[in-house]
Parts: structure tokens; sequence; C-alpha cells
């Protein structure tokens, strides 16, 4: 039996619905019929054990329940893995297939086997012979998993494929016929839209979506919601102001010409800003309807002078720009930002631009993993992401016990005063540690940091590698060594999520010497916005039951605490001056604490409103899909070629209309109306006189003289994703004041803010009045 501990508190949340399941009596019985199978598989010969998988398999397709087949599947795979892999699943990993089956998202500490656990419920949909993906984290792990696990599979009668950035067309689809195929969740996304803009069927690549496992779960199904993916054509050359306005808001002063929001997700022109801009511009009034797009162009210039920083959110490499992914650390290939943004940080640091795109098609995460029949994760920080699981995917959260008990040790955080402090005291601890033989591991937030912080270790005599988007061509090198004795590896997010740091560097040769010293020391010098990066972080260290250590460095300066506003929610007298020594104060601490569970509550709701407005669009997308999807399965000619075509710019302009549109449907709020409640009828509306346009566009083309010259049918020609800061609230005092729909407040709130709202909306519409000026 595999058991959780269960005392009264759990029990009770499960009596209310709790999304997270520890009691794992219910996998007791099937866990039993799998053991009581092994025994007369493991007297068979390979030979016919590959009989009996031929058997499932034809049971399965013959339409046999897959229930009726899974435990002889499981037990079957069990000792298949012992013969092919050397490895055979323990109870934990048993009962996480059966989880993973149920479907839920499991979750397992780092270095259980998760990946192993995974081939179990794979392998036994797939006997259906309608594919099943597993979406890993990263290209790198696609191709790993999918080899490594390849031998069982092979014996179990199965095929298995891989897919990475830079396949061709013809090896994806090959890849994709699979049984099973190992796949980023954006790499099977992308070839999803691209799929539905073929103009000939053998150019698709995708089966119909049956089954998919998410290996780190919680990142792909809900950090990751917030960046919809995005394909695209080329666009026609236009003219843009970006190199003139860098210029322009490189001259303009913080606060006076400008102000940041207090979360740092917005900038904005002050009066006075507004003044000097259109005297230096000498365009008159920017907010005239002529000068529109001009007027965008200096917003995009501010934000990324103001609000993108080098060597934190970029890299420029190569003459190009690289995205930093804050929850990865690594520079994201084909992603950039939207609506001009990104030229204007390319003429921030004076780049040669990026051709910009027509947006052909887009999809969130959410709606292309709703797209899969069955649905299941797996990874090792779900809880907290638990209630978010359930809400949008009908997916509750089951907690495995490690194989062996965890031996990790957790220290409390130390905070400081100043960034300063608490920089010298990382270096003091790693030196102190360093001397020790004992490998550590230090993770910083950005690049700049990691670099500033490896230069303050070697001026001390202290040799360390350093790993971040500058440096990931080394990173397989760089991980092997990080465990060996006296290593120190300073990294970004990079070594975190999905790095198996082995004690004892690439061989494990020195093992026990570093099992002696304590393990792997993990130190945090920022706590993240999401508290589950950190426990990733975290993860690295007590692998497998292995000795470890980790503490988090913070202080009262940091990016986070600074950004929302934790500072001011202390006491003014508890403060105290700035100081080298460790702060103390309970009181201080727990403040520090609220401010992961600030942000991980308002990134919530970002996500609950990018669902609410992607919906409407997602659900005509469908519809329009749907009947592009039989026009293109009718006889290959010129009238479904064309049919396709006017179908594809009715959506692309569509798209254009919706992006425009939810750049200022928030003003309607202004007028008392609810934004999102106005966006569906408006897109509503203009999705039907779209649908109109296109069936008269259709008839009159196809009414023209057959050798009337005909625009040629061009696919797309670079797919990116866009990086989405979409805050739904505009101003923070009507986040904490309207209710779930945005429409009405809560009794309580209102009674006692509506003076002040009233005051704020005259004010908030005499300074939009005076922005818009005659």
């Amino acid at each position: 039996m595999v058991r959780n501990p269960v005392g009264f508190r759990r029990r009770l949340a499960s009596l209310r619905g709790s999304p997270v399941q520890f009691d794992l009596s219910p996998y007791d019985r099937p866990l039993a019929e799998i053991a009581s199978l092994e025994g007369d598989l493991q007297t068979k010969s390979d030979e016919g054990l590959r009989a009996l998988a031929d058997g499932l398999r034809a049971e399965a397709r013959s339409g046999v329940d897959l229930a009726a087949v899974r435990s002889r599947l499981y037990a079957l795979a069990r000792e298949g893995a012992r013969r092919t892999l050397g490895l055979r699943p323990f109870d934990e990993q048993v009962v996480a297939a059966l989880a993973l089956d149920g479907p839920h998202v499991i979750e397992m500490e780092t270095g259980e086997g998760k990946t192993l656990a995974a081939v179990l419920p794979a392998a036994l949909h797939a006997l259906t012979g309608r594919g099943v993906h597993v979406l890993t984290f990263n290209d790198y792990l696609a191709r790993r998993d999918a080899e490594w696990m390849g031998p069982l599979y092979r014996f179990l009668g199965l095929s298995v494929g891989w897919v990475q950035a830079g396949l061709a067309p013809d090896a994806r689809r090959a890849a994709y016929a699979a049984d099973v195929t190992y796949v980023t969740a954006k790499e099977a996304g992308f070839d999803h839209l691209r799929d539905l803009l073929a103009t000939d069927p053998a150019d698709v690549v995708h089966r119909a979506f049956h089954a998919a496992i998410v290996d780190e779960a919680d990142s792909i199904l809900v950090d990751e919601a917030r960046v919809p993916l995005v394909i695209a054509g080329q666009a026609s050359e236009r003219s843009s102001s970006a190199r003139r306005l860098a210029a322009v808001v490189g001259t303009l002063a913080a606060d006076v010409d400008f102000g940041v929001d207090e979360y740092g997700r917005n900038v904005d022109l002050t009066e006075a800003g507004l003044a000097r801009v259109e005297e230096t511009l000498g365009c008159g009034n920017l907010y005239a309807e002529a000068p529109h797009d001009l007027l965008a162009e200096v917003h995009c210039a501010l934000h990324a002078r103001v609000l993108l920083r080098r060597d934190v959110d970029y890299i420029v490499r190569d003459g190009r720009i690289g995205v930093v992914d804050e929850l990865t650390g690594r520079v994201v290939p084909d992603r950039h930002w939207p609506d001009g943004l990104q030229a204007a940080l390319e003429a921030k640091e004076d780049l040669a631009p990026r051709a910009d795109g027509h947006v052909l098609g887009q999809i969130t995460l959410e709606h292309f993993l709703g797209g899969y029949e069955r649905l299941c994760g797996m990874t090792g920080t779900a809880q907290d992401a638990a209630a978010e699981l359930l809400e949008f995917y009908s997916l509750r959260v089951v907690v495995l016990p490690p194989h062996r008990p965890g031996l990790r040790i957790d220290r409390p955080d130390v905070l400081f005063t100043h960034r300063d402090a608490k920089e010298r005291a990382v270096v003091d601890e790693i030196e102190r540690v360093h001397r020790t033989g004992r490998p550590i591991l230090v993770g910083t937030l950005s690049i700049a940091e990691s670099e500033r912080l490896a230069q303050r270790l070697r001026e001390r005599g202290v040799r360390c590698e350093v790993l971040n988007a500058r440096h990931d061509a080394r990173e397989a090198e760089i991980v092997a060594a990080a465990g060996a004795p006296f290593a120190a590896t300073i990294s970004t997010n990079m070594a975190g999520r999905g790095t198996d740091i082995r004690l004892g560097g690439r061989d494990e040769s020195a093992r026990d010497e570093v099992v002696r010293l304590g393990g792997l020391y993990v130190i945090g010098t920022n706590r993240h916005e999401s508290g589950r990066v950190d426990r990733q972080l975290r993860g690295r260290a007590g692998r497998q039951g292995d000795p470890g250590e980790s503490r988090f460095f913070v202080s009262l300066e940091d990016d986070l605490l600074v950004r929302y506003g934790i500072r001011d929610l202390i006491p003014e007298s508890l403060l105290p001056a700035p100081q080298d020594e460790p702060i103390e104060n309970p009181v201080i601490r727990r403040e520090v604490a609220r401010a992961q569970r600030i942000v991980e509550g308002q990134d919530l709701q970002i996500r609950r409103t990018l669902w609410r407005y992607s919906t409407p669009i997602e659900e005509q997308r469908q519809s329009l899909q749907a009947r592009r999807q039989a026009v293109l399965a009718a006889a290959p000619g010129s009238e479904r070629d064309l049919t396709l075509l006017h179908i594809d710019r009715a959506w692309r302009d569509h798209l254009a209309l919706v992006a425009d549109l939810r750049e200022g449907i928030h003003l309607v709020r202004l007028g008392g109306d609810d934004p999102l409640t106005r966006f569906c009828v408006r897109v509503a509306e203009a999705y039907r006189a779209r649908m109109e346009a296109l069936e008269e566009s259709i008839a009159e083309a196809l009414r023209a003289p057959a050798d009337e010259p005909r625009p040629p049918l061009k696919g797309p020609s670079s797919t990116w994703t866009y990086l989405v800061n979409d805050d739904p609230f505009r101003d923070q005092l009507g986040s904490q004041l309207t209710g779930p729909g945005r429409a009405t407040f809560a009794v309580g709130a209102a009674v006692f803010a509506m003076p002040l709202l009233i005051l704020l909306g005259v004010a908030d519409k005499y300074f939009r009045k005076r922005r818009r000026r005659p």
C-alpha cells in the first residue's frame, strides 16, 4: 500500500471539496491486482510477453473498455521496464500512473520518476491506435524522454517519436503518426495553427487529438496560460517612426514627463510629458483621431525605454533581441512583443528591425489543450495551483509520497534592509560553504544579478560557473558538474524546473563524499512572483532521499517587494534604518511573506480575465474552422483554394479588429458599462458582419472570369509567441472593489467606497478630457 499522512485537517478539507487528494486508499485494489500478475509474467520469455502485448492491443482496438485491460498492461509494462531499462517502477510510480489515468494531475517530488510513471498510462491509451502526446517542458526533454523510454514502448509493440523546433514537415508528420509522441505544448500548438491554414490535406501534420499527458503541468497549464500562440504571415512594408521616437522618449524625465504605476506594469505620459512630446514632434494633439498610429508608437517607445530591462527581460545577441522567459531564465526562440513594441525595443537598442506580420491565427494554451479528449498532468508543485487546475481544466490533484523519506532541510529566509547587504551576505555564505567542498547552487532572478554575484565571488577567489541565457550553449556541461565537490554554480531559473543535478558530478564518482558533506546546498537570492518557482529551485536538492539544504536571502529592496508595495504595509515605527545585520522582526517577516500571495492572487485574476475575453473568440474560431476543414476535405481545385483564401483573410481581419477592440474596451467603464459584456457584444456583432461579407466576397470571386488574375496564395511566413501582460483592471482600486464579473461592486465595499469612487471617476474624466483637448 502507498499512503500519505492524512490528519484531521486534510480529512476536513476533503469533506469540504478540496481539489487536492491525499487519500490513496482507492488505489489499493488495482495496485494489488497489478502486483498479483507479476509473478507469472516474470517466468515468460520476451517473445511471450510481446505476444501478450499484441493481444492487449488487439482487445483495445476491437473496442474493449481500457479499464478492462489496464491492470494487465501496467503489470506487463512493469516487467518490460525491468528488462529493457533496468528499472522496475516502484509502487508509488504505479499509483501515480493509476491516478494519471483518472484523469488527474499528480504531484511527485523531484527525482521520484515521473518520466517512467507516465509511460504506463501513455502506453495504455496508445493501445487504441489513436495516438498519445506527452507534452514536455522543453525540446531537450522531448528528445531525451522519447529516446530513454523508447525501448519499453517498442517492447510493448508501440512506436514512439519526438518533435522539436526546426524539424521538417515530413519528419513532424511521421512523429505525430507514432503511437506516442513527445513534444512541447508550444510546438504541438504551432503545428495545430499551421494545420488550420493548410491549403492541401497532404500538408496537415497532426492527427485528431486523443490524449495528452502534460509534464510540469502547473507551468504549462497555469503559468504559460498568459502567453497565447500566434502565427503570422508577412505584412506589407510600412513606415515606422520607432527610431525617431526612441530618441524623443530618451529625453523625458521620470516623475516629471512620465509616471509608472505602483506595480511596474504600466507607464503613462504626464500632462507636461505629453506637451513636450507634441512640441518635439510638431504633430499637434496626439490624441486627435488622425495621428492615432503615432500615439501608439509613442506609448511603445516609452514602454520599451522604461519597463523593458536589458539583461533582465531580454538580451542582445548576434544583433537580435532575445526574449528571456521569466519562469525558465532561457531565451525563447521566436518570441517577441506585439503591436509595435518589438520595433520600439529594437530602436532603443539601435538594432536592425525585424519584419512584422499580419496575425493569421492564434490560440491560448488553455483552449489548445482543451481540444484533447483526455488530459492529465504531473509536476512537483501542483498543490498551490490545484484550485486553478480544477477551475480551468476540471482536473483534481493527487499527491504522491516520496519513495524514500526526504532529508532536505529548508532553512527560514534571511531578510535584510537593502540589496547590497543581502548580496554581501550571500557572498559570505557561499565562501564559507565552498571552503568545505560542499557543492552550491545559487538561483538568481536575472542575468545581470547572476553576473554581478559571480564577479563578487571571483574577487574573493571563489571559482564559479555562471548559467544564464548568455551561456545556454554550455547548459548541459555546467549542470552535469554542478553536484561535484567544490562546485559553485550561479544560475538564473535555467537551473530550476526540469534540471537533474546528480551528487558527485557527471559520473557520481564523488557521491559518497558529497553525501557526507550534506548534499547540494541551494541558495535563492530573491523570492519569485510564484512560490511554486521557489519550490522548484529548492527541489534541486534532496533528490530521491538524498541529503540537501536550501535557504533564501531577501531584501526590502528586491523587485518583488518594491513593485507590490510591501514596504508600505510595514508600520514606519518597525522599519529599521539600513543595516548590515539581518532583520529579525516577526511582523516585517510576515508582511514580506505576503508579497507572493498578493501577486499570485493578481496573476490569477489576470488569467481569469484573459480566459473570459478569449473564450468568445475561441468559439468563433472553432465555428469558422469547422467550415474551413470541410472545404479543405473537398476535391484538390481553384474553387477550393479561392474559398480557403477568403476564409483566411476574413479571420485575419477579424483578429485585427478584436485586438483593436481589446486595447480600448476598458474605457467603457467610465460610462458605467462592464467592459467584458460590451466586448462580447461587439465581437459577436463584428463576427456576424464579417461572415456576411465573407459569403459575398466568395460568391463575387467565384463569378469572376477564369482568366482574371487572382491574388497569390501565401502560407504563414513565421510563428511567434506574444508576451502578454494584460492587466484586467487598469486601476488597482477597481480590482479590489469589483466583483468576479467586473460589473458589480461587493455590497460592503460599495457602501464605504462609493464617495471615493465618484470623486475618482470625476477626476479621471477631467484628466482624460484634458488629454483629448481640441
